[in-house]
């Protein structure tokens, strides 16, 4: 961690990882370039409360993460929620940050459909007071609007960025997979050789 005469710029990337793609590193990369972020903690869920059940392990998943960010300067594997166990909620996660660095600058990023579920969250004030917010929408996409932002219940500083990524969802990455088709293009090497190592995402 880079620190600062304010104190570390953390930024907070979370998500179920199921699997990890070339995607989700673009996209983190791309914000700690725009926010100046070092690091960004990428931080796999142990059980997910708004999607489905994870159709790999929480320390698969984890394990994927750890060999996704090798080589990526400015990301970071944590595996604050993995370790915490139960039903991963971002409150809980942000309060532990802030209590492990108290003097960080804490940005949470968030994609556009987290964003529409966040009213839905638990205790999103404290989120919010604790954490700065960066919502992020794909390049050719529409910026959100920031009526819309205020529906949603985010608050007037919330930072908008346009960022390049693959055109990849963690959804097609597991069709492909099921199918038995290589996934170079959308995996890092390691992680797509764990994958066929331990047997994931097999029909």
């Amino acid at each position: 961690m880079t620190p600062t005469s304010e104190g570390p710029r953390l930024g907070v990337f979370g998500g179920t990882f199921d699997p990890i793609h070339l995607g989700h590193l673009e996209v983190a990369e791309d914000c700690a370039r725009k926010l100046d972020l070092d690091p960004v903690l990428m931080v796999p869920s142990n059980l997910p409360p708004h999607r489905a059940q994870p159709r790999a392990s929480a320390q698969d998943r984890m394990a994927m993460v750890q060999l996704a960010v090798i080589g990526y300067q400015r990301l970071r594997a944590s595996d604050l929620e993995v370790r915490r166990g139960g039903v991963s909620y971002t409150v809980d996660t942000i309060r532990a940050l802030r209590q492990e660095y108290p003097a960080a600058e804490i940005t949470l990023l968030l994609g556009w459909d987290a964003v529409e579920e966040f009213a839905g969250w638990r205790d999103t004030a404290e989120v919010t007071r604790l954490a700065r917010i960066a919502v992020f929408n794909r390049a050719g996409s529409p910026a959100p609007d920031r009526t819309i932002l205020d529906e949603l219940g985010l608050p007037p500083d919330t930072a908008v960025l346009e960022v390049a990524s693959p055109a990849v969802s963690a959804t097609s990455v597991r069709r492909l997979l099921a199918e038995a088709r290589p996934g170079a293009a959308v995996l890092p090497p390691a992680v797509e050789e764990y994958i066929r190592e331990n047997g994931l995402y097999r029909e």
